[in-house]
């Protein structure tokens, strides 16, 4: 069948479909078939040629490709781009590699649809939160797909997504963080480690975790009493990993007087420490280096041992001979009535020579252990390099002087190693406190705090730092958040007591009107009363 205005009929086992042919920006021709109707195809091309006359033209040839295959293209670019912070790009990686891919990748990037989308959508699991993530991952990739010039418009956006109910903060009072900081510190020998500062640290400066894991000796300057917040920790598939803060905004945090005074002696303490720990590691690394030395030389005395075997065993054989040849020689003399004496000297001379030489069981058994020695050193000297750079690398973080440092690995402070050996027991020892307290002065027990969160003694800070009157731009720089907007969509609920506060101080200011004197007469003017008629 021949073709009619750039539109071919064709033949398939389905039926007759159609393919329409269009125009591409470059002159170039382009086809699309698989349409079931002459009218689909017409309504295709006219659709391409309004594109190209308005600038939008997109070649549906390059929305041929799939999902997966511009996913792996777009994670690349977020790897290789520098301002990708680690712990973003293992997170958007795990999106992509679980959820995404296995569901859309194998779909044409050109043929997913606002509804296809939404469908994923549902089945998704998990908390809103997450669910908002995954989405915003998959418009990314597709907003890529856009730039790249493979569809035109997003069908990830726009979507119906989950919303993410508000959940009502806890705040912490200076007398539970009181209490907190003298129980952590009398918790597994907290304030040995300094683990009750975590919780001064955390309260009154509102630190991220990851902000305050990051802290270096060198952050700290007690003169002005301030912290610089320049580098942070966080896990990044498991791993503690160097980063910087939040938003890539260095601050400086301001510490109250008295915590100040915690962290110069806290740092004193930890000065010694640093030197300790640095020679341990130097001792293990050192330890490792002499490894290769120690084969050498169990090797070589294995070669000694079994020389020297060897020398024994032919010299016990020429004693033990010569010993029976002269015991021979005697018993010929003997019989012939011939002195024996010189014999017997000369067979206790030998004798006494076979005596003198090394047991040769104790040799062989020697000889027998060399291989297993120099095995066990083999494989000692195999793991050596990952050992060393474990090694290394706990140096090296050493050697910046981290403020906090884990109990056990002497590195970087991991959230869920302070939560569950010191935080958590802590919390529990206070609810039970409170609760005894109330039974013995016939009280109702208080709720207990449950499970807090490091993070909620940052909203602590918050609380108090607004309940003191803190200025909200303030407040914004030392939470270091981006704008101070969003200090106040997250802390909103803080600020409803100001709302109370504005009427009274309105209301003090209208009172106020009533108390003020004519300056031509010296009488109170009258405004209050008569214009309010109260």
């Amino acid at each position: 069948m021949a073709a009619k205005n750039g539109i071919e009929p064709y033949d398939t086992k389905k039926g007759t479909r159609y393919k329409a042919r269009y125009w591409k920006p470059d002159g170039k021709q382009g086809s699309k078939g698989s349409f079931e109707t002459r009218a689909a195809a017409k309504a295709f091309q006219l659709e391409m040629e309004v594109k190209r006359a308005q600038g939008t033209f997109v070649d549906p040839a390059h929305g041929r490709v799939t999902v997966a295959s511009v996913a792996e293209e777009w994670l690349a670019t977020r790897e290789a781009d520098p301002a990708t912070k680690r712990s973003t790009y293992a997170r958007v990686r795990g999106i992509v590699r679980t959820r995404i891919i296995p569901d859309l990748g194998e779909h044409r990037i050109g043929s997913v649809t606002r509804g296809d989308v939404n469908e994923w959508i549902r089945t998704l699991t998990g908390e809103a939160e997450t669910v908002r993530k995954q989405v915003s991952v998959l418009r990314g990739i597709f907003e890529f797909a856009i730039e790249h010039n493979r569809i035109h418009t997003n069908p990830a956006s726009k979507v119906k997504q989950p919303r993410v109910p508000k959940k009502q903060k806890r705040y912490l009072t200076d007398e539970q963080i009181a209490t907190l900081y003298e129980i952590v510190g009398r918790t597994n020998n907290g304030e040995a480690h300094g683990y009750d500062l975590i919780v001064a640290l955390l309260a009154y400066t509102g630190l991220r975790w990851s902000e305050l894991a990051g802290l270096r000796i060198g952050d700290v300057d007690l003169k002005t009493r301030r912290l610089s917040i320049a580098h942070t920790v966080v896990l990044v598939d498991g791993v503690p990993t160097e980063g910087v803060p939040k938003s890539y905004s260095t601050r400086s945090v301001p510490i109250p007087d008295i915590i100040a005074a915690l962290v110069r002696t806290h740092i004193v303490r930890r000065r010694e420490e640093l030197a300790v720990d640095a020679k341990r590691l130097k001792d293990q690394l050192a330890l490792l280096d002499a490894k290769s030395a120690e084969l050498e030389r169990v090797r070589a005395r294995g070669v000694v041992l079994a020389a020297r075997l060897d020398e024994v065993r032919e010299r016990n054989a020429t004693l033990t001979a010569r010993i029976a040849g002269l015991e021979a020689d005697r018993d010929a003399r003997a019989v012939a009535g011939m002195p024996t004496e010189p014999v017997d000297v000369r067979i206790a001379a030998a004798a006494k020579t076979l005596s003198k030489l090394p047991r040769i069981e104790g040799l062989e058994k020697n000889v027998a252990l060399i291989p297993e020695r120099i095995a066990r050193l083999e494989k000692q000297i195999a793991k050596a390099p990952r050992q060393a750079e474990i090694l290394r690398d706990a140096l090296r973080v050493l050697e910046q002087e981290p403020l906090f440092v884990g109990v056990r690995t002497r590195s970087w402070l991991r959230n869920a190693s302070f939560r569950t050996g010191w935080l958590t027991p802590a919390v529990a020892e206070m609810d039970a406190l409170a609760a005894k307290a109330a039974t013995e002065n016939d009280d109702i027990p208080p709720k207990p705090l449950g499970d807090v969160k490091p993070h909620e003694l940052r909203h602590t800070y918050a609380s108090l730092a607004i309940s003191e009157g803190a200025n909200v731009k303030a407040l914004q720089r030392a939470l270091g958040h981006e704008k101070a907007s969003v200090t106040l969509d997250v802390y909103a609920d803080l600020f409803e007591d100001d709302l109370d506060d504005i009427a009274i101080r309105l209301d003090a200011s209208i009172r106020a009107m009533s108390e003020e004197s004519d300056l031509s007469t010296g009488n109170p003017i009258p405004y209050y009363d008569t214009i309010w008629d109260v």
